[in-house]
């Protein structure tokens, strides 16, 4: 997460995109970055690499790497922040023919600092998927888990990319009719039983944020 020197903001995206071109444009190491719109980070920029393999971090960011982020990068910012995140496929719902939309909607749990909260909120937001796979939901879901634990316990992401503004109009995340159709699913109240219940239980809620991707 990079915080712009405001003066030299521009200056910053300039710079991003040329050490994008030099370093990230191959697969294993394909960055993108993203300004955040709204939620505790607005104003900034998230830098995103990946996707990438443990054993990929034993050569990197190499000391080429971390001159050219200086003189690109961190020149023009104030300060940064980084976090490694993991991709959770058996909790994350993809449909076909997604493609690939410039909008996300980032959705941060803050866990409890309890043993297996962790563990409760991942069996809940892995039912979300199982439901949403029995409804053919139209739009994707990605989650995702830090990697190293957090001091503020702000360590399970949902992402849930967009194409247009417009889904907000009936629904913040989830489609609209989720909750009826979770319960038909599996039975009355159950919804308030599997997730609701258990977020209360187990995290100390939620933010929002939504990230445009700076073409």
């Amino acid at each position: 997460m990079l915080t712009p020197d405001k003066k030299s903001e521009l200056k910053l995206i300039d710079g991003v995109k040329a050490h994008n071109a030099k370093y990230h444009t191959n697969k294993k190491a394909t960055a993108s970055l993203y300004f955040v719109l709204t939620g505790p980070n607005s104003g900034k920029y998230a830098w995103i690499n990946g996707p990438m393999n443990y054993s990929d971090m034993d050569w990197w960011p190499g000391i080429a790497h971390q001159e050219d982020w200086q003189i690109n990068v961190r020149n023009y910012i104030t300060d940064e922040t980084i976090q490694y995140v993991q991709l959770n496929w058996n909790a994350s719902h993809t449909p076909p023919n997604w493609g690939s939309p410039d909008k996300l909607l980032i959705r941060t749990f803050k866990v409890k600092n309890k043993t297996d909260s962790r563990q409760k909120l991942m069996q809940a937001i892995t039912k979300i998927k199982e439901a949403l796979v029995k409804m053919d939901a139209p739009n994707p879901r990605r989650v995702y888990f830090n990697v190293f634990r957090s001091e503020n316990g702000e360590d399970i992401s949902l992402v849930y990319p967009f194409k247009s503004y417009k889904r907000f109009k009936n629904s913040n995340g989830l489609p609209p009719n989720f909750f009826t159709e979770y319960d038909k699913i599996n039975g009355d109240g159950s919804f308030k039983t599997d997730v609701g219940d258990v977020i209360q239980m187990y995290s100390d809620g939620w933010y929002d944020e939504v990230r445009v991707l700076v073409k």
